[in-house]
């Protein structure tokens, strides 16, 4: 189960921070499952979000994911969204 939340929280985070666009990453995924010939169900290449891409980030979720990412030592990600948390 830590792996489908690992997965859903990057996803989010890459929108969150304005790598992609939720249609984008989608794509992305998709196209990096064809490319790679990973079965449909690898959960590297699942469209899955921690915050649903309709809704917005509050503060609480925005912690959830920098606790996560501290828990990781990813301490890049967790520094973009300490300054999306300050807008």
């Amino acid at each position: 189960m830590d792996n489908w939340i690992d997965q859903a929280i990057y996803n989010s985070y890459q929108v969150l921070t304005g790598w992609f666009t939720m249609e984008e990453l989608v794509d992305y995924l998709e196209a990096r499952r064809e490319e790679a010939d990973l079965p449909s169900d690898d959960l590297s290449t699942m469209p899955i979000f921690f915050i649903p891409p309709d809704e917005e980030a509050d503060g609480e979720d925005i912690d959830a994911m920098i606790a996560h990412f501290e828990q990781q030592e990813a301490y890049e990600e967790c520094a973009e969204l300490m300054k999306l948390k300050k807008k």
